[in-house]
């Protein structure tokens, strides 16, 4: 007989059906701080009834391959000054929130301006967790040093308007096939960039996010290599940053870069021409739109086709 359902157990843990699209390989942990009986120690993280405390611990015990799946409502504080706060390291390491838009497990990185999240492990997978800035003018929240790494349904917020990312996600000359898709970056205070892309990273993807923030550079941008095969779509921009003329505020790729941008919905605070709202440099574009005024409806961001 067919099934598209397989059944598993694990020492400790919990005799589970699921379906086989989802089904993990490695092992699985829990985490959940809201649970009394949450400990970082031996004998826990094999059942959501007795998780590990701690992300950060949980990741110190897993091995590359498996699945974290950190509970509702979660809360966790990290940071250390001058260096990675947590890294990421194993190879397709997945870490799954548990939990609607409000009770997303919430990450606080706080403490320290030169303090970041570092994934250096080829194919990590961070779904539906929230990332908040706890210290005024944070470097870089995430530093994507791997390929494959995917971030869905995650949200990237200030604690307060005060405490910001000067940049959420930033990339290395390693971060090639990245995807982001179907997150929410928003915040108030003024930053640089939302997603940075450092080096060659070639056929990223980012698509279907809400991107909102006082961005003095660009919300989306690829600084100092092009980047070949990029895929940027459907994306809702909005820069209110008032500063400068003719910024490319919303996308601002380096020169000779490929691939597509289409169908992104962009607003700008300044007084761009709607025209250089997007640097799409050797990239096919269509179907974009901008505005730069409250009570105007957007328009075609580039000179139209012959």
């Amino acid at each position: 007989m067919d099934t598209k359902l397989f059944g598993r157990n694990q020492p400790g843990g919990l005799f589970s059906i699921v379906d086989r699209e989802t089904f993990p390989t490695g092992d699985i942990w829990w985490v959940g701080s809201t649970v009394a009986a949450a400990e970082d120690g031996a004998g826990f993280g094999r059942n959501p009834d007795a998780p590990f405390a701690t992300w950060v611990y949980a990741v110190s015990q897993a091995a590359a391959g498996d699945t974290i799946f950190v509970m509702p409502s979660h809360a966790e504080t990290i940071g250390v000054t001058g260096a990675a706060a947590m890294t990421l390291s194993l190879a397709g390491l997945r870490t799954i929130g548990l939990g609607g838009r409000t009770r997303k497990p919430q990450i606080l990185i706080d403490g320290f301006a030169d303090t970041y999240v570092s994934i250096t492990g080829a194919d990590t997978v961070i779904e539906n967790v929230s990332f908040k800035a706890g210290h005024a003018d944070i470097a870089a929240a995430i530093i994507v040093a791997a390929a494959g790494v995917e971030f869905r349904r995650c949200h990237f917020l200030e604690n307060t308007a005060a405490e910001n990312f000067l940049v959420t996600i930033q990339t290395t000359a390693a971060g090639d096939d990245l995807l982001i898709e179907d997150c929410v970056f928003y915040g108030v205070t003024q930053t640089t960039e939302c997603i940075e892309l450092v080096g060659a990273n070639n056929r990223v993807t980012i698509r279907n996010n809400l991107i909102s923030g006082l961005f003095s550079v660009s919300a989306i941008s690829a600084s100092t290599v092009a980047c070949l095969g990029i895929q940027i779509h459907n994306n809702r921009i909005f820069n209110g940053t008032a500063a400068g003329n003719d910024l490319a505020g919303a996308i601002d790729l380096f020169t000779a870069s490929t691939g597509m941008v289409t169908s992104n919905l962009i607003y700008l605070g300044d007084d761009t021409d709607c025209l250089t709202a997007i640097d799409a440099d050797g990239c096919g574009r269509a179907d974009n739109q901008a505005a730069n005024e409250y009570d105007q409806e957007a328009g075609i961001a580039a000179t139209r086709s012959a």
